[in-house]
């Protein structure tokens, strides 16, 4: 009885710091894998909005991300820096660190329009991440950055997100993300 309660448990919790590839083909962004749709407006009353999922593009799946960015007008909101993106988690626990110290570097493939940000969370910082902005067009695009470019401790990784954190529409597709 222990065996059969307790085993899936482990391995639930083993298995939600991984993968450290998504390429959405087997999976939908759910919070079981720990993508989620996140903006100002769910987590701080903002006026941005978001949704993402898994959507099919010429036979292969990826990421969709789309919404909206705008500047929080009401009061005592103005101060708040507004966002909207998917973001993964890398523990069940959202913003529990996990060491990723061995992995040197992040890349991904992407299309859309406009600007898109990748940003990466660590514990040191909570909730202000370290980004990098990519602007993303009609074609697929491989990106790929040094890890140590965006000065985080890979030991204390929390979280990578894809999104905008500037007024403005968000559309964009993202597919084959890698930390390695």
């Amino acid at each position: 009885m222990f065996k059969q309660f307790i085993l899936p448990l482990l391995t639930l919790s083993l298995s939600a710091a991984q993968p450290t590839t998504w390429n959405f083909e087997q999976e939908a962004p759910t919070l079981e894998q720990g993508w989620v749709a996140i903006s100002d407006r769910e987590q701080l009353l903002g006026s941005s909005f978001v949704s993402v999922a898994a959507e099919a593009d010429g036979g292969n799946n990826a990421l969709r991300i789309i919404g909206s960015v705008q500047s929080n007008t009401r009061d005592p909101f103005r101060q708040i820096d507004p966002f909207a993106g998917a973001m993964h988690y890398f523990s069940a626990t959202p913003f529990r660190a996990a060491d990723l110290s061995q992995a040197k570097t992040l890349s991904f493939r992407a299309k859309g329009n406009g600007a898109v940000e990748v940003a990466l969370f660590q514990n040191a910082t909570g909730v202000r991440p370290y980004s990098k902005t990519v602007q993303v067009g009609s074609e697929w695009k491989e990106y790929t950055f040094e890890l140590a470019s965006f000065g985080v401790d890979t030991a204390q990784l929390t979280a990578v997100a894809f999104g905008r954190n500037t007024p403005g529409s968000l559309d964009a597709m993202v597919d084959d993300i890698r930390i390695q």
